[in-house]
């Protein structure tokens, strides 16, 4: 897969709350499951960062406790 390096997404007025999309490509990139969270923190640079928490579930396999 070619790798980008800029994604777009448009901003929308939804009754008065502004919105925005992130792009798919973008979290197909980044490895983004179901339930994960995306932080937006603005930098001192003017620039803002983003980080992806995993969440703690894991998928398909149950945690077994040894007795």
């Amino acid at each position: 897969m070619k790798r980008r390096e800029e994604y777009r997404a448009k901003i929308t007025n939804d009754s008065g709350l502004t919105r925005g999309r992130v792009p798919c490509p973008l979290l197909h990139e980044m490895q983004a499951k179901p339930g994960d969270y995306l932080t937006f923190r603005p930098a001192d640079s003017g620039e803002v960062v983003v980080r992806l928490l995993r969440s703690g579930k894991k998928s398909g396999k149950a945690k077994s406790k040894g007795r």
